[in-house]
Formats: C-alpha cells, sequence, structure tokens
C-alpha cells in the first residue's frame, strides 16, 4: 500500500507503522516497528502470561514508547503515515490506550483517519453484515473526532453480484431489512430485524469502498477518499 501510494503521487511521502507487538510475518518491511521496543514473547515471559494476556499487556504498554515513535516519525518527517495495528479490535479500538495513540502520535494540526475493514468471509449474509456493521459503528463512536473510512475487503473472494449487494445494503437499509427477512429464521431473523430498524432511523453510515489488496483492485477509489479527508497542504496521518 505504502508504494502504491507513493507510485501514484510522487509529491507525497509515506511510511509505515507497525502497531502489532505479536505479528510474525508480514507482507512488507515496516519503516517503523512497535516491536523494536515490545516484543510478545518477551511480555509473555516477563510476566509470565499467555498469548492473549500478554496481547492486552503489550497494547497497554505501548504508552510508554510513544516518544520514541514520535521520534523516529520526526526522522522520517512523511506526508502520510499508514499505521497497522493488531487485528483484534479490543486490542485498539476498546482499550482506552488506542485513542490515546491515536491523539498522541496525530498531534498539532496532522490530518488522521481510521480504516475499518468489513471481512467479505463474514458480511455475505444479513446477520454478519449487521454484526460487522455495529462494531464498524462502535469504533466509530470510540474514535469520534477521527474520520472513518469503511472499507470492504478482500473482494477478490467475492462475485461481482455479491459486492453490488453488500454495498448496496451499507447504502439501503431497507434493503438490509429485507434481505433480512428473506434469509434470516427464528431469533436471529428478529434481532436482525430490530438491529437494521434502528440504523434505518440513524440513516446511512459511511460509504462501503470495496477492495483488494492482492489485485489492487479499488485502491484508487480509496485513495481519492482519502485525499479528500487531508488538507494537501498540511501532514497526514492515517
Amino acid at each position: 500500500m505504502k508504494d502504491y501510494v507513493i507510485n501514484r503521487d510522487p509529491e507525497i511521502s509515506a511510511i509505515t507503522l507497525n502497531l502489532d507487538p505479536g505479528v510474525r510475518g508480514m507482507l512488507y518491511e515496516p519503516d517503523i516497528d512497535i516491536r523494536d521496543y515490545i516484543v510478545l514473547e518477551d511480555v509473555m515471559e516477563e510476566y509470565n502470561l499467555g498469548p492473549n494476556g500478554a496481547m492486552i499487556l503489550a497494547s497497554d504498554l505501548m504508552v510508554n514508547f510513544l516518544d520514541e515513535l514520535k521520534d523516529e516519525i520526526d526522522e522520517y518527517n512523511p506526508d502520510w503515515i499508514f499505521v497497522d495495528t493488531a487485528g483484534q479490535l479490543e486490542l485498539f479500538a476498546f482499550r482506552e490506550t488506542g485513542p490515546l495513540i491515536a491523539s498522541t502520535l496525530g498531534f498539532g494540526a496532522i490530518e488522521r483517519a481510521v480504516t475499518f475493514l468489513f471481512d467479505s468471509n463474514f458480511v455475505l449474509r444479513p446477520n454478519g453484515f449487521i454484526s460487522t456493521l455495529l462494531l464498524a459503528a462502535s469504533v466509530q463512536f470510540r474514535f469520534k473526532n477521527i474520520s472513518q473510512v469503511n472499507v470492504l475487503s478482500k473482494v477478490d473472494l467475492l462475485d461481482e453480484d455479491q459486492i453490488e449487494m453488500i454495498v448496496d445494503w451499507s447504502q439501503d437499509f431497507q434493503a438490509l431489512e429485507d434481505s433480512t427477512n428473506e434469509r434470516e429464521k427464528g431469533l436471529i431473523r428478529e434481532l436482525s430485524m430490530l438491529i437494521s430498524e434502528v440504523f434505518i432511523q440513524l440513516g446511512s453510515t459511511a460509504e462501503l469502498i470495496p477492495c483488494s489488496a492482492n489485485e489492487e483492485n479499488g485502491l484508487d477509489l480509496l485513495f481519492g477518499y482519502l485525499q479528500r479527508i487531508f488538507d494537501s497542504d498540511k501532514s497526514k496521518f492515517y
């Protein structure tokens, strides 16, 4: 993603920041890496914790190294920073450390955005889509002062009709309610109908952008969406 952005506009400099202390294999080499300061296995050994407990503690310990991360960012002086967080929402979005890190690293007049991924594996049925929609709304509430971009990821696993159906659900909650009524049964149907009614009352959410990192589909649209969020005359934080 970093190289893609640079190639699209040579006037924009971009770096990557990894905030997952437990990741092992990565498809890219981050420019700044929290693992230079915190490694999951070290936390497990030092505090005699299992992987889950160590990840929670490690996410809290990150705040001790924010000055070091900011110093590294200053050395690059980039326009854009792509921040890669752990996949478990509870570790970043729903603990106090997540918003604290976002606000601390996003100092000054830097513009910021959160990207929430709708995994195509889980949103093909109305109840899975509604569950993900609730999580997206929760994350947006947690980072209420930061713009949020909702992305339908891994669209290379879907056909065109499936992509169109999911995007339609994201913008037309009546269509989502109709699909729920047709495809779900019992308590799941009733709960899904009630929740979809709430979203109908609230109105449309952020646009759902179909993307595939493997095939680089939709990245132009995502890039354009981010450009509209960020002021091109300022430094950026993403």
